[in-house]
């Protein structure tokens, strides 16, 4: 069985600290290391086969490189399947960009110790609330809109202004029914209905209407006459704003824009 190196290894072979190799694994370029001490930490690096964990990045970021994702309990199939898209996108974003999800039960609400931000998505004011009383690191809010003082956070919802634009030019000037998910969060459902002239909040698997229908929610997909305007959202440049968000949170960048519609 070949021997698993670790980044001590990689420092007693180079020469350097431990917490060189941590840099040069992480790219820090405010840290002063010569260009020849890089590439020796590189090559032994590539010698060895040695995977960088998350272990030895937060030895020199002091960061766990981990994000906790908050749902709401549903019982909705619809709302469980949209829950789950959102996740599987969120999730693929962040392992792009070296960090972890977790997913949090929505009746489980405690202080974490374990993550460098919190996500949540499409909840009750008053629990994203209760998740900022309870945590003292940066407050993501995803389909969620807040008028809370709380600790540094960011809101990045659906730009529904843009989807009425492509609906009208579709079906012409408010001349259909925008269908989707009930809300939890209910100023978001009030955003929805003051966008749209004629809105359909669904909360189980039928469509109570017919004529001109534009939806964006994937999961309605299967439950929308398949002659309906399907306006996808794009759940890339969404989770990628939040990825944005999470390190401008982090690093506590004053002056940043809090409100976010993709």
């Amino acid at each position: 069985m070949s021997k698993k190196y670790t980044i001590r290894d990689i420092a007693k072979q180079a020469g350097v600290s431990v917490a060189t190799v941590s840099y040069v694994i992480n790219d820090r370029d405010d840290k002063r290391i010569s260009e020849e001490t890089k590439k020796k930490v590189r090559q032994i690096i590539n010698l060895l086969d040695y995977k960088p964990n998350s272990s030895a990045k937060s030895l020199a970021t002091n960061k766990t490189y981990t994000a906790a994702l908050y749902f709401a309990k549903e019982d909705s199939l619809c709302k469980r399947s949209e829950q789950l898209l959102v996740a599987e996108a969120l999730a693929a974003t962040l392992t792009r960009h070296g960090y972890h999800l977790l997913l949090q039960g929505g009746q489980e609400l405690q202080q974490i110790d374990y993550a460098d931000a919190i996500l949540c998505y499409d909840t009750t004011t008053d629990f994203f609330c209760e998740v900022g009383d309870k945590n003292l690191i940066p407050l993501i809010a995803i389909d969620i809109l807040v008028d809370a003082p709380l600790q540094i956070f960011f809101q990045i919802c659906t730009d529904y202004q843009k989807q009425k634009e492509q609906a009208d030019a579709h079906f012409g000037k408010d001349n259909y029914t925008y269908c989707c998910l009930l809300p939890n969060n209910m100023e978001v459902k009030s955003l929805i209905s003051d966008t749209f002239s004629s809105v359909c909040f669904i909360d189980g698997g039928q469509v109570p209407v017919a004529g001109n229908i534009a939806y964006s929610q994937e999961s309605l997909r299967f439950f929308i006459p398949s002659d309906a305007l399907y306006i996808p959202c794009d759940m890339q440049s969404k989770t990628e704003q939040v990825f944005t968000c999470m390190e401008l949170a982090m690093d506590r960048v004053p002056g940043c824009t809090h409100n976010c519609f993709v």
